[in-house]
C-alpha cells in the first residue's frame, strides 16, 4: 500500500505543477448552489490531450474549474461560469416569486405549467393507431415540404433535395410504404417546418394551432425512430432525422435532456464513421460529401447543447479528420457521378452553412468557448490585468489576447464571405453577410476588459455585474438583427434560439438598479422583447408567469426610484399590458406623480394582430428564391 501510495502521490506531482490551486487531497464536489462563484471557478487546471488537426501546438490547455450544482430534483456538473451565474440568479428570482404565485386568490385562474417536449422513445407509450393520428394529409405533406426546401433546407442542408424529393411524393401517395427510417426523417421535416411557421400560417397549412401540429409531429418523430429501433439500427437518415429533431426541440425540451441526447448521437456518428473523411474510407464523392454536411452539422449542434447545459465547450474528441464540405449546390452532385467534386468559387446555396462551418472550425482550433470564462473569471478585479497578461501560459489564447482571437475570426470569416456570399444574390446571402458583423461585434463588446467598461466603478464592480451587461448586449444585438431581417423568411430560426431566461435574469438584476444607462438600456430592450415575442404573453406557461411578475416588481421599485429623485417618466407599454395581463396577489400602489402615461390596453392587441402579418408569411413569390439563417 506504501508503495502504491508513492507512485500515486509521483502521477500527482507530474500531471499537477505546484500552484494550480488544485488541492487533490480534499477537494470534492460542492452542491451548494449559494456557494461563491468566484471560489469554484477561479482556479484552472492543466491536462494533456489528443489536438483536433490543424489545431496549433500547445503544451498546456485551459480549462475551469467546475461544479455540481441541484437543478430539477437533482445534481448536474457544469464549468461554465456565465450559466452558473444567470442560472443562480433566476433561481433566487424564482424563489422570491414563489409565494407572490402561491398566493394569488382567484380560484378561476389556471394554474401555469411548464410545458416541455417529452424525450422518451418508449414504444408502450404509443398505440398502433397512434401513426394514422399524427400522418398529414397529401397537399399538406407538399406544403411542409416546400417550407422546409426554402426556410430550413439552406440553414442545415443535411439532405439532398433532388434524391429525398422522390420519397416525399411517394409518402404523400401511402405514408405507411415508407421504411420507419425514412418515415422518421419525414416527421423530422414536418416538425421542424411547421416550427418555422407562424400561427396563422399553421392553421392556414394544416387546420390546426401550431403548438397541437408541433405537438402531433414531435410524437410521429418519437414513433417511426422507436420502431426503426434506432440505437440499434441507426443510419444516414436516422441520424439526418435526429438532427432535425434537436433542433425543433430548441427551447422546448429540458436543456440537460437534450445535451444527453446529442451524446447519443455523436456516438452514432462516430459508430457509421463520421469523424473520417468519407474519401479516405473509399466512398463514392457523393456519399462523403453528404457525410460531410452531416457531420458538420452535428458538430455545430452539440456545441449548442454542450453550453446550452453548462459546460464551456463540448466535450467531443479532437481525433477526427473529416473535411469541411464543398461550395455547390444540389443540382452539382449526383449520387452516381464517380468524379471529384468541383467546388465553385462563386456564391452558392452553401453560403451560409460554410459561414457557420468555418466559424466553428475557428472556435475548436481556437478555443474560443472558453473567451467568455476567461473574461469573466480573470478580468474581475478592479484595475488589475488579465493573468494572461501578467505572463500565465496556462490561458487558451497562448500569447494571444482575446481582441486578437476576435480580430483573426473575422478577418477569416471575410475571407469567406468574399468568395460565398452576395447580399444581392438571395435572402440567404444577405442573412449570412450579417452574420459577421453581428458576431464579432458582440464579441468585441463581451472581452472588453471590466476596468475598460465606462459603467466600471458606477454601475459594474463585479463579474456577476458584468454578466448583466453581457446579457444585455446580447439581446440588443438580437433585436437588431431582427429588424435587419425582418423582410426574409428566416427570423423563425433567430427567434427559435431565442432564451427567456436571459431576459429573466436582466429582470432579477433590475430589481436592486432602477438607475443608470443599463438600467435605461434594459427597460428598452424589454419592451422591445414582448413586442417580437408573442409567446411571452402565454401566462398559462409558469416560465412567463414568472418572468412578468419578475419585471412588474423591478417596475415598482423602479417608479418609486424615480419618484423620490423628482424625474419624470412614462410607464412602458410592455409594463401596462403585463399590468393587465398577469396576475397579482398584492401588488404595491404605484406612486402618485402626474408624470407617469396613461396606460395602453389596445398595445397587445395590436403586436398580436401584428404578428399574422409577419413577412415570414407564405406566399407564391417566397418560394421563388432559397433562403435561409442561422443563430450562433
Amino acid at each position: 500500500m506504501r508503495e502504491r501510495l508513492a507512485r500515486c502521490e509521483a502521477l500527482l506531482k507530474e500531471y499537477a505543477p505546484a500552484g494550480n490551486g488544485v488541492d487533490t487531497a480534499t477537494s470534492s464536489p460542492s452542491v451548494d448552489y449559494a456557494a461563491s462563484i468566484d471560489d469554484s471557478f477561479q482556479s484552472p487546471s492543466q491536462f494533456g490531450g489528443p489536438l483536433m488537426p490543424g489545431e496549433r501546438d500547445v503544451n498546456a490547455i485551459w480549462m475551469p474549474m467546475g461544479k455540481v450544482i441541484v437543478e430539477d430534483g437533482g445534481l448536474k456538473y457544469v464549468d461554465n461560469f456565465p450559466w452558473v451565474t444567470v442560472q443562480k440568479q433566476i433561481q433566487s428570482m424564482r424563489q422570491l416569486l414563489e409565494d407572490e404565485e402561491r398566493s394569488v386568490a382567484d380560484s378561476e385562474v389556471t394554474p401555469p405549467q411548464e410545458e416541455e417536449v417529452n424525450l422518451s422513445f418508449s414504444a408502450d407509450s404509443h398505440s398502433p393507431a397512434s401513426f394514422d393520428n399524427v400522418t398529414p394529409a397529401p397537399v399538406q405533406v407538399f406544403k411542409l415540404w416546400q417550407v422546409f426546401i426554402e426556410r430550413v433546407n439552406p440553414l442545415t442542408k443535411l439532405i439532398h433535395v433532388p434524391t429525398l424529393q422522390p420519397l416525399v411524393f411517394e409518402a404523400s401517395t401511402d405514408h405507411s410504404k415508407i421504411p420507419h427510417n425514412a418515415q422518421a426523417l419525414l416527421y423530422a421535416i414536418y416538425f421542424v417546418s411547421t416550427v418555422a411557421l407562424t400561427e396563422v400560417e399553421a392553421i392556414q397549412i394544416l387546420n390546426l394551432p401550431r403548438e397541437d401540429a408541433l405537438k402531433r409531429f414531435a410524437s410521429g418523430v418519437k414513433i417511426a425512430l422507436t420502431r426503426a429501433n434506432f440505437l440499434e439500427r441507426y443510419d444516414m437518415l436516422t441520424l439526418q432525422a435526429l438532427v432535425l429533431y434537436l433542433l425543433a426541440i430548441h427551447s422546448r425540451a429540458n436543456r440537460h435532456e437534450t445535451w444527453i441526447l446529442s451524446g447519443i448521437l455523436i456516438r452514432m456518428a462516430q459508430k457509421l464513421g463520421l469523424h473520417r473523411d468519407g474519401e479516405t474510407l473509399n466512398f463514392t464523392p457523393f456519399e462523403a460529401e453528404m457525410r460531410r454536411r452531416l457531420w458538420w452539422q452535428i458538430l455545430i449542434s452539440d456545441t449548442k447543447h454542450a453550453i446550452a447545459s453548462g459546460f464551456h465547450a463540448p466535450m467531443l474528441t479532437w481525433t477526427w479528420d473529416t473535411r469541411l464540405p464543398h461550395n455547390v449546390n444540389d443540382a452539382d452532385l449526383y449520387p452516381n457521378f464517380m468524379e471529384p467534386i468541383q467546388a465553385r468559387d462563386s456564391p452558392t446555396e452553401m453560403a451560409f452553412f460554410l459561414v457557420m462551418c468555418e466559424l466553428h472550425r475557428f472556435a475548436i482550433q481556437n478555443r474560443i468557448t472558453d473567451l467568455g470564462t476567461l473574461a469573466l473569471g480573470t478580468l474581475k478585479e478592479s484595475g488589475n490585468r488579465t493573468k494572461e497578461a501578467n505572463g500565465a501560459t496556462n490561458t487558451p489564447l497562448g500569447c494571444a489576447t482575446p481582441k486578437d482571437v476576435v480580430q483573426r475570426l473575422d478577418a477569416k470569416l471575410l475571407e469567406i464571405e468574399e468568395k460565398y456570399v452576395d447580399p444581392s444574390v438571395s435572402p440567404l446571402h444577405m442573412v449570412a453577410s450579417k452574420f459577421r458583423n453581428v458576431l464579432t461585434g458582440e464579441l468585441l463588446s463581451i472581452l472588453t476588459p471590466i476596468h475598460e467598461l465606462p459603467e466600471w466603478g458606477t454601475e459594474i464592480f463585479n463579474a456577476e455585474d458584468n454578466v448583466f451587461r453581457i446579457c444585455l448586449v446580447h439581446f440588443e444585438r438580437h433585436m437588431e438583427l431582427y429588424e435587419e431581417i425582418k423582410e426574409t423568411n428566416f427570423i423563425w430560426f433567430f427567434k427559435l434560439h431565442f432564451e427567456p431566461d436571459g431576459v429573466l435574469f436582466i429582470a432579477s438584476h433590475l430589481q436592486d438598479r432602477s438607475l443608470g444607462s443599463l438600467v435605461d438600456r434594459s427597460w428598452a430592450l424589454i419592451d422591445k422583447v414582448y413586442r417580437n415575442h408573442t409567446e411571452l404573453w402565454d401566462m398559462t406557461r409558469k416560465r412567463n408567469l414568472t418572468l412578468g411578475s419578475s419585471i412588474l416588481r423591478a417596475w415598482r421599485g423602479r417608479e418609486r426610484a424615480l419618484s423620490q429623485i423628482g424625474l419624470p417618466y412614462d410607464v412602458p407599454s410592455v409594463v401596462s399590458s403585463l399590468q393587465s395581463t398577469v396576475p397579482q396577489s398584492n401588488p404595491s400602489p404605484a406612486p402618485a406623480i402626474e408624470a407617469v402615461a396613461k396606460p395602453d390596453p389596445d398595445w397587445l392587441i395590436d403586436q398580436l394582430s401584428g404578428y399574422s402579418l409577419d413577412p415570414t408569411g407564405l406566399n407564391p413569390a417566397s418560394f421563388m428564391q432559397p433562403g435561409g439563417h442561422h443563430h450562433f
